[in-house]
């Protein structure tokens, strides 16, 4: 059984739409990307007026911090651990094959299975039993399901209940991203079987959810032709814009990059930065440092990294905005985008300057020239890092306008706005109210 661990209530009426949010990590320090947008849905659920509940797992190397002392008592009615989630390095090597093997022949096949690519550590412990376990004890009339989980959909339909999917990216292109980035080397077999696991897993599960939420318009479009039956919602990563407010100029030529390096993108993104990059970048203005943060990075990368001229290698900053705001430009060199990274728009919206490559802001309403500087090759890269740290006056204009496109795209209101005029929770809202009123 999960242990419990019970708050004050924040949304007592017994007409309340009762949503189970289960996050595969527990969401403070919000350390990436990923916890961000988990504490962003939280309080859109909370915003909404629900009943809301939280069901979270835990992993290794990252313990949960008191609930007490993170806002969770705030933003939630209740909240309790699933457990730990099982170590993907604890799995045997007859076991790693064997879950190879499994994706590979059901993912050619189209045929549904009990776990997939990304949930093996979950599907071990059984997350599934324990999550129906968790909706049927508060009697939730929605859950809300990380993508990575969405074949648990299924068994939850079953039972009666509602299921929303919040898919931070599409699994399948992730997965293609990373097979078409590894370019022939080793491990090319396993991603391909990650890849026709992840395919079919979003095509058997997603036509069975209520509703799924998504990152961006282009996303949105690629999940309504895998389940056109199903209500799919941009809900942005976003951020509460009255908490993230832009930041003091800064003017020593600081350049920063902060991400997680479990995650193979950032990892060379940071490389592709420091390496080839950053070398063009001090032929023109010497006294620049770049600073790269962030936990996980391999100690091969780490000990390359070190010996590189002018660049501070942080590790695992405390305050992932304070990192952002001692930065006097940020560059964005990520090439393969799972989602919208919460990195880019929280730079956005704390008013920094930002050299960004294409893939991350493709499909966005960012104007290159105006918003931000959209760069591909490392010497037009680094040019206009350059350019940026030579001017202050243009460092303040794109970060003015990158505000801007924050607040309109990418803050909690506009999030909140759109679930309020589309979503199935404020439609279902509208229907229990209703028959209160009756009653």
């Amino acid at each position: 059984m999960p242990v419990t661990e019970k708050e004050p209530g924040t949304s007592s009426a017994r007409s309340a739409v009762r949503v189970l949010t289960v996050l595969p990590d527990f969401p403070f320090p919000t350390t990436t990307g990923l916890h961000l947008r988990m504490v962003s849905n939280l309080e859109l659920v909370r915003r909404l007026g629900c009943f809301s509940a939280l069901l979270y797992f835990s992993t290794e190397g990252r313990e949960p911090a008191p609930v007490e002392s993170t806002p969770l008592a705030q933003i939630c009615d209740e909240v309790r651990h699933g457990g730990r989630r099982f170590p993907h390095s604890d799995f045997s090597t007859a076991s790693l094959i064997g879950h190879k093997v499994d994706f590979l022949v059901r993912g050619a096949l189209g045929l549904p299975g009990m776990r997939y690519p990304f949930s093996t550590s979950y599907d071990r412990i059984g997350a599934a039993e324990i999550i129906l376990g968790e909706v049927q004890r508060i009697k939730a009339d929605f859950v809300v399901l990380p993508s990575m989980l969405m074949h648990y959909t299924v068994g939850l339909r079953t039972q009666g209940f509602g299921v929303i999917i919040d898919a931070a990216d599409v699994l399948s292109n992730l997965t293609a991203s990373f097979l078409k980035n590894l370019k022939g080397r080793g491990g090319w077999l396993g991603l391909y079987a990650n890849y026709l696991g992840s395919r079919t897993q979003e095509r058997v599960f997603l036509k069975e959810c209520s509703e799924l939420w998504t990152t961006s318009a282009a996303e949105a479009e690629e999940f309504r032709r895998i389940s056109p039956d199903v209500r799919v919602l941009v809900v942005p990563n976003s951020l509460d814009e009255n908490a993230t407010r832009p930041a003091p100029a800064v003017k020593e030529p600081v350049v920063g990059f902060i991400g997680t390096y479990s995650y193979t993108p950032n990892l060379q993104a940071a490389l592709f930065l420091a390496e080839q990059v950053f070398p063009y970048v001090l032929d023109q203005c010497p006294s620049a440092i770049l600073r790269i943060a962030g936990a996980n990075m391999p100690s091969e990368a780490a000990a390359k990294l070190h010996s590189l001229k002018n660049v501070d290698l942080l590790g695992q900053v405390a305050d992932a905005g304070r990192f952002m705001d001692d930065c006097a430009v940020l560059a964005l060199p990520v090439f393969i985008r799972g989602g919208v990274p919460l990195k880019a728009i929280e730079a956005m919206a704390r008013g920094k300057a930002i050299v960004a490559s294409p893939e991350l802001i493709d499909g966005l309403a960012i104007a290159d020239g105006k918003d931000m500087l959209v760069r591909t090759a490392p010497d037009s890269f680094a040019a206009a890092i350059v350019s940026l740290l030579r001017d202050a006056s243009l460092r303040e204009q794109l970060g003015v306008h990158a505000r801007a496109v924050f607040v309109r795209d990418f803050s909690i209101s506009s999030a909140e706005a759109i679930l309020r005029r589309d979503s199935v929770l404020a439609g279902h809202a509208s229907s229990r109210d209703g028959e209160t009123l009756r009653k």
